[in-house]
């Protein structure tokens, strides 16, 4: 485990420092996904919402 700013080994860095590798490990796989499938967000955005069949906009 390392040291935050000179804090120490309390609890409350060690929740920091696995906070932290938590989030750099989604932000990484985040990136990867986008890396690997560009146009993943843009056909999730194209999809009908399951909202929609209780809609009905005539215009």
């Amino acid at each position: 485990m390392s040291v935050i700013g000179g804090v120490g080994e309390g609890p409350v860095s060690q929740f920091v420092v696995i906070s932290k590798q938590i989030a750099e490990k989604v932000v990484n796989e985040k990136i990867q996904d986008v890396v690997s499938d560009p146009a993943k967000r843009v056909r999730e955005l194209q999809q009908p919402s399951p909202f929609s069949q209780f809609i009905d906009i005539k215009i």
